[in-house]
């Protein structure tokens, strides 16, 4: 395959043609769709000799072109690869219309218009509308959108499209057929563009906005589905409640439909008014899914509905101001969540997940800007630094500027840009002129905290302290530095919010104040402190205020003071988790700090007494491990397998010195386990984490417990107990497998999590299993999600993975190369698995090298090429 051209930020060009309506008529014939597509077209340079009109199409058979309804002749235009240039398109408006013929039932990708088990359904993001019809298929394009579908009414009875249903019924020309028109008021871009045809059950009801006006919402499952989307609607209505009180925003259509589709590559897709969900995250109660799937749920459905009006009603204005959206919708989705739960925890949450994902991508190879310079397949910047990291930034506005400003900015941004392609930079100005407006000045230069957008990498920032006593005077140094990333070796300062404060001797903490961070280094100095021998303890970058990691040498004792007493719930946090840390890398280099390891020890006494920690969500997050690519990235050389290793005996260790407070909680949480979620979830949660540690001290009767779990009425405690056995060669471990194989084999939403299990599960056989796993019958190679169970299942074993002989490096690049045969998109995602290869020892790198090099000399698409050209770089 040649090599594809790489697009670039600097080369941005406004299409030359404005269309503002777009009408279709699809009509699906038994195994080929034809697309007539008539567009009103408006040349911008009026009056003058219009320049070549180019437009994009991908395997499309061009049965017919015309202009104004005349057929052209074949000197006029060209159809070359992927696209059909018109030759001469005139220099006043005109009406373009094609007629192609697609065949959605061999399309494999899951891009454009393809069926999914017995329906037709749409991926139009980023670039699939160009597999439907042809189009420019850029999101700076906006049209009015009217669509009419035509199919057999027994094998499609429902037809779905953006906007509002103008009508339907029968062919009367056709016998069996029947029709439904389609029309969406709202300018969009074709990647927002949505068809769904098939035998879906409908579940119906409705929300009342807030101008009184009533939307019916509607959802679309496989017959017999019906019974599990009763959570998807009510978070739904949640959402649009939320968006109202806090940002203003009403829905703007009469109804809202989402449809649910085994077959996708994303988690959900936001279509103007018909949202399509990956049905794990539509189908779902406490039976089937756990407490942290239903919240998961809950915020995809809000994250969704929340881009009708950050993506939809505002768009990009091309695809490297992704963020625009991602990060923004992201921002208000984890708003959502915290609102309706708990800020706290969902900020802990936030911070974990960024560090394990986001910073690790931005310390290797496939690092890039938060709004990319360049690309070569946008799919593969779908990443956690582009909605992820793109959401602190917009948090690090809320807190430089403050609520209250930051909302005047956010509603400017709305009624300044509503029904534009707008860019980051456009969102920056209007939160700033927003918060401008009282006459306060902002305290920092926009122009510099623009930088986050532009500069790739994870900043460090160096606290140093000088203690007078005598004075009760404390210096701080602090320094700035970001690490050269691929393209960038010179970086600038860039502007850090620091919220801090100090935690006296007695446990009171001070007032948090705000240092705004600009300069390569600042000294702050305090003054009137009280006199002691060490001064109060430092809380840094309390409420994670920005992206970064820091140092500040903070002695064991500084940390175990915070750990106990710091009153904001992340910095607390924190210090517990810089305490695992030095515990977990110590065993990993076969270093026992016994004398920390009996510190830790009788603090989590302390936490775990009846008079300790009271609310069992705060003491899971003190109680959890970090997790293994942060670990990974604190060794001088990355050993995940002793750091797995190392984990599982910490847990053995402190499950049998704390057996006997660890059971009074769970004889104190048993009462609590079975109310309704959200209720009763951090009563399960600790429970949970209570078994791993007391099945991995040999405790039998836990063990029997978590078996027991598997068949029981409740999916949270089911997995609970599952991963409680996971690591153990125990005999409750494959009975445990083997009946939730039993129970779930006719689900394939949920026999999906059964496979991830048992690839992720540590055995010596484990490539063998794995490969049994993709040869069982009800492995479905087409479905994103079975392939991701399977081979991500496979990427986070250490075990197998990080085989001595590199053989499950081998495995999975040779699996890579197969996937990426029917889909690219799923198959760069997993490439990126090697990316940490560099930090591994010389012989792990050798080995990798060696799966990569399986991967570098097969025949891979341009998505997957260019990961692994940049892994290889």
């Amino acid at each position: 395959m040649a090599p594809a051209s790489t697009v670039r930020l600097l080369d941005y060009r406004q299409y030359p043609f404005a269309i503002p309506s777009v009408s279709l008529d699809v009509v699906i014939e038994d195994r080929l769709v034809q697309v007539t597509s008539t567009m009103a077209v408006e040349p911008r340079a009026s009056g003058s000799a219009s320049e070549a009109m180019h437009l994009r199409g991908v395997e499309l058979e061009l049965l017919e072109i015309r202009i104004d309804d005349q057929v052209l002749a074949s000197a006029d235009y060209s159809v070359e690869t992927s696209r059909l240039v018109l030759k001469h398109p005139p220099a006043e408006p005109f009406s373009l219309t094609t007629v192609c013929r697609v065949d959605p039932f061999s399309n494999a990708s899951l891009e454009g218009l393809y069926a999914s088990g017995g329906m037709l359904t749409t991926q139009c993001e980023a670039e699939g509308f160009r597999r439907i019809t042809f189009h420019p298929d850029r999101p700076d394009v906006l049209s009015r959108y009217r669509v009419r579908i035509e199919a057999d009414r027994q094998m499609y009875p429902v037809l779905l499209s953006n906007g509002n249903l103008i009508r339907s019924g029968d062919v009367a020309s056709a016998s069996g057929r029947h029709e439904a028109i389609w029309d969406d008021p709202f300018p969009k871009p074709s990647y927002l563009f949505a068809l769904v045809a098939g035998d879906l059950r409908e579940v119906r009801d409705s929300f009342r906005t807030a101008s009184g006006r009533d939307v019916a919402l509607r959802l679309h499952v496989e017959p017999g589905d019906e019974p599990f989307t009763a959570h998807a609607m009510a978070s739904l209505q949640r959402s649009m409640a939320w968006d109202e009180k806090v940002y203003g925003l009403e829905y703007d259509l009469d109804e809202f439909n989402t449809v649910a589709v085994r077959h996708f590559n994303m988690g959900a897709m936001e279509n103007k008014s018909l949202n399509i969900f990956n049905s794990k995250l539509v189908l779902a109660d406490a039976e089937t899914a756990t407490d942290g799937e239903l919240e998961r749920i809950e915020s995809v459905v809000a994250h969704e509905y929340f881009h009708n009006w950050s993506g939809n009603r505002i768009t990009c204005r091309d695809w490297f101001q992704l963020s625009l959206k991602e990060g923004l919708t992201v921002f208000r989705d984890q708003c959502f969540t915290a609102d309706l739960h708990s800020q706290a925890l969902k900020r802990i949450e936030d911070a974990s997940m960024l560090r394990n994902t986001q910073f690790r991508e931005d310390a290797g190879p496939t690092a890039h800007p938060v709004k990319p310079d360049a690309y070569q397949a946008i799919d593969n910047f779908y990443t956690t630094t582009i909605y992820e990291k793109g959401a602190e930034l917009i948090r690090m506005l809320q807190t430089l500027l403050g609520k209250e400003r930051f909302m005047r900015g956010m509603g400017l941004y709305f009624r300044r840009h509503d029904g534009e392609a707008a860019t980051t930079n456009d969102f920056v100005a209007a939160i700033l002129q927003g918060a401008l407006e009282d006459g306060e000045p902002l305290g920092f230069d926009p122009e510099q905290f623009e930088r986050w957008y532009v500069q790739a990498g994870t900043p460090e920032v160096q606290i140093a302290r000088a203690w007078d006593p005598q004075h009760g005077r404390l210096t701080l140094t602090i320094r700035q530095t970001t690490a050269a990333t691929p393209g960038q070796p010179d970086k600038q300062p860039l502007v850090i919010p620091l919220l801090w404060s100090l935690v006296g001797a007695d446990g009171e903490p001070g007032e948090e104040q705000l240092l705004v961070l600009d300069q390569p280094e600042q000294t702050l100095v305090l003054e009137g402190l009280a006199s002691a021998e060490q001064p109060p303890a430092l809380s840094l970058f309390r409420q994670f205020s920005a992206p970064v990691h820091w140092q500040a040498d903070q002695s064991m004792t500084e940390l175990f003071h915070l750990f106990a007493y710091d009153n904001d719930p992340f910095a607390r946090w924190d210090a517990g988790q810089q305490l695992w840390q030095r515990l977990l890398l110590a065993r990993a280099a076969g270093d026992v700090d016994i004398a920390l390891e009996k510190q830790m020890q009788s603090s989590l006494e302390v936490l775990l007494a009846a008079d300790g920690e009271q609310d069992p969500a705060v003491l899971v997050t003190l109680l959890s491990f970090p997790g293994g690519a942060e670990l990974e990235a604190l060794q001088e050389v990355a050993e995940p397998l002793d750091l797995y290793l190392a984990g599982c005996a910490l847990r053995e260790q402190l499950g049998t010195a704390l057996a006997i407070p660890l059971k009074a909680r769970l004889e104190q949480m048993g009462p609590q386990l079975d109310q309704v979620w959200p209720e009763g979830q951090g009563e399960r949660q600790l429970t949970g984490l209570i078994w791993s540690w007391l099945a991995a001290a040999g405790d039998h009767q836990v063990r029997d417990q978590a078996l027991d779990a598997v068949t029981g009425p409740s999916m949270t405690m089911a997995r609970y107990g599952l991963r409680s056995l996971q690591p153990l060669d125990c005999v409750q471990r494959e009975k445990a497998l083997q009946r939730f194989h039993d129970r779930w084999q006719q689900r394939p939403v949920i026999f999906d999590t059964w496979f991830a299990l048992e690839a992720s599960t540590p055995r010596a056989d484990g490539l063998e299993r794995i490969q049994t796993l993709l040869d069982h019958p009800r492995f479905d190679p087409m479905a994103p999600n079975a392939v991701r169970a399977v081979l991500g299942g496979l990427a986070g074993n250490p075990v197998v993975f990080h085989a001595a002989d590199g053989s499950g490096y081998r495995f999975m690049a040779q699996q890579i190369i197969a996937v990426d045969q029917r889909n690219a998109i799923t198959a760069s995602r997993l490439a990126k698995v090697f990316s940490r290869w560099r930090f591994y020892s010389k012989e792990r790198q050798r080995q990798v090298l060696e799966g990569l090099a399986l991967l570098q000399s097969a025949e891979l698409s341009a998505n997957t090429r260019e990961v692994v050209d940049m892994m290889m770089a």
